[in-house]
C-alpha cells in the first residue's frame, strides 16, 4: 500500500512539473510576442522622426500612432496573461509541495521504524549468528537474501527521502523565481500604462488638428476609394482572362509563413472596413494592407510564382501582379520595377522599389492577396 502511495505522489509531482514546463513555455511565448511588438514600436518611432509638418504626413503620423497604441495595448495584455500563467504555476507548484511534504513525513516515519527495527535486531540477534545458524546451505542462502533485501530496502528509502527533499527545494526555488517574475511583470504593466496614456494624448492632438481639415480629409477618402475601385477592377479583369499558374502551387500551405514584401515595415492600414480615425460616421475600406517601409531597399516577392502583369495605375504608380497557382499577390505603388511579364520568380527576389512621396517623404507599399476572385487578409498570411 505504501509503495502504491509513493507511486501516486510521484505521478502528481511529475504532472505538476510538466505543468510548470508548459507554463514556462507559455510565458516564453508571451515574451517573444512582446519583443516582436516592441520592435514594431521602434520601427514606428523611426518612421515618425522622418515626418514633415503637412496634412499628408500628419494623417500618416496618426496611423502610426494608432498602430503604436494597439501594440502597447497588446503588450499590456501579454503581461497580464503572463501574470495569470505565473499564478497558475505557483498554485500548482504549491500543491506539489504540499503532496511532497506529506510523502516526506511518511518516508521519515517509515525510515525511523527501520532504524528502530535494525537496532532491536542488532541487540537481540547477531546477523552473523543468524546466518550461521542455518541448518543447510539452502536455508543459509534464504537468510542471506533476506538480510541483503532488508539492507537494500533501507538504502532505497534513504535515496528516496533525499530525492523528495531535493524536489521540494527545487519547487520552492521555482516559486521564488515565479514570484520575482510576477513582480517584474506588474512593474512592466505600470510602465506600459503610463506610456499608453502619453500615446493617447499624442493621438488626441493629431485628431484635433485633422478635424479642422475635414473637407480635405473627405476629398482624400473619395480619391483613394476611386483609385482602389480602379485597381480592384483591373485585378478582376485580369483574373477573368488569365489562367492558373504552374508556379507556386503550394501557396495555400504557406498561411502565416510568407516572407514580408519589405525588409522592415509597419502595417498602417489593415484589411477590410474600418471607422475613419478622425471623421465620425465615415467608413474606409481596404482590399489589402498598407505597409510603411522603414528602409528604402526594395520590395520582394513573398512566394515562388510567375509575373503576370506590370501595369501603371493612377494613385498606385506601377503595380505588379504575381500568380502562385490559383492565388495572386499584388504589389502596388512601385517605381524602378525590375521584373517583366511572364518571368518566373522566386520567393525573396526583388520586384522593385516603393515610390517615395515628395510631401510626406513616406514610402507605403499597398499589398493584396487574392484567392481566385476573392480578396483575403494579407496580414494573416505573413510571418509574425
Amino acid at each position: 500500500m505504501l509503495g502504491r502511495t509513493y507511486k501516486f505522489l510521484t505521478v502528481v509531482f511529475v504532472l505538476c512539473l510538466g505543468f510548470g514546463i508548459s507554463s514556462a513555455q507559455s510565458v516564453d511565448n508571451l515574451r517573444k510576442e512582446k519583443d516582436v511588438l516592441l520592435r514594431e514600436i521602434e520601427q514606428s518611432k523611426e518612421l515618425l522622426k522622418r515626418k514633415r509638418s503637412s496634412r499628408e504626413s500628419t494623417l500618416q503620423q496618426l496611423q502610426l500612432v494608432e498602430r503604436e497604441l494597439t501594440i502597447k495595448e497588446d503588450i499590456v495584455r501579454a503581461f497580464q496573461n503572463q501574470i495569470k500563467d505565473l499564478d497558475r504555476t505557483i498554485d500548482h507548484n504549491q500543491s506539489a509541495i504540499n503532496d511532497l511534504e506529506g510523502e516526506i513525513d511518511v518516508l521519515k516515519a517509515e525510515y525511523a521504524k527501520l532504524l528502530q527495527d535494525t537496532y532491536l535486531r542488532s541487540s537481540s540477534l547477531n546477523e552473523l549468528a543468524f546466518f550461521l545458524g542455518s541448518e543447510d546451505f539452502s536455508e543459509a542462502y534464504r537468510r542471506y537474501r533476506v538480510l541483503k533485501e532488508y539492507a537494500d530496502y533501507r538504502r532505497r528509502q534513504v535515496l528516496l527521502l533525499k530525492e523528495r527533499q531535493n524536489q521540494m527545494i527545487a519547487l520552492h526555488n521555482d516559486i521564488k523565481f515565479q514570484k520575482e517574475s510576477k513582480e517584474s511583470a506588474l512593474k512592466a504593466i505600470e510602465d506600459e500604462l503610463r506610456s499608453l496614456e502619453a500615446t493617447k494624448k499624442e493621438k488626441a492632438k493629431l485628431v484635433n488638428y485633422l478635424k479642422s481639415e475635414e473637407s480635405w480629409l473627405l476629398k482624400q477618402i473619395n480619391e483613394k476609394e476611386a483609385q482602389a475601385k480602379n485597381l480592384e477592377q483591373k485585378i478582376l479583369d485580369f483574373i477573368k482572362v488569365s489562367s492558373v499558374s504552374t508556379q507556386g502551387t503550394d501557396f495555400s500551405s504557406f498561411q502565416g509563413k510568407l516572407i514580408w514584401p519589405v525588409r522592415k515595415g509597419t502595417i498602417i492600414n489593415h484589411f477590410g472596413e474600418h471607422e475613419h480615425p478622425v471623421l465620425k460616421n465615415v467608413t474606409i475600406k481596404n482590399n489589402g494592407i498598407d505597409i510603411q517601409s522603414a528602409e528604402d531597399d526594395g520590395v520582394f516577392c513573398v512566394h515562388n510564382g510567375e509575373v503576370s502583369r506590370v501595369v501603371a495605375i493612377p494613385g498606385f504608380n506601377t503595380t505588379v501582379l504575381i500568380r502562385h497557382g490559383k492565388y495572386l499577390t499584388v504589389y502596388a505603388n512601385l517605381i524602378e520595377v525590375e521584373v517583366k511579364q511572364g518571368q518566373k520568380i522566386d520567393a525573396g527576389a526583388k520586384i522593385g522599389r516603393i515610390f517615395r512621396d515628395d510631401i510626406s517623404k513616406s514610402m507605403v507599399l499597398h499589398f493584396e492577396i487574392w484567392n481566385e476572385n476573392q480578396k483575403v487578409d494579407p496580414a494573416i498570411w505573413l510571418q509574425k
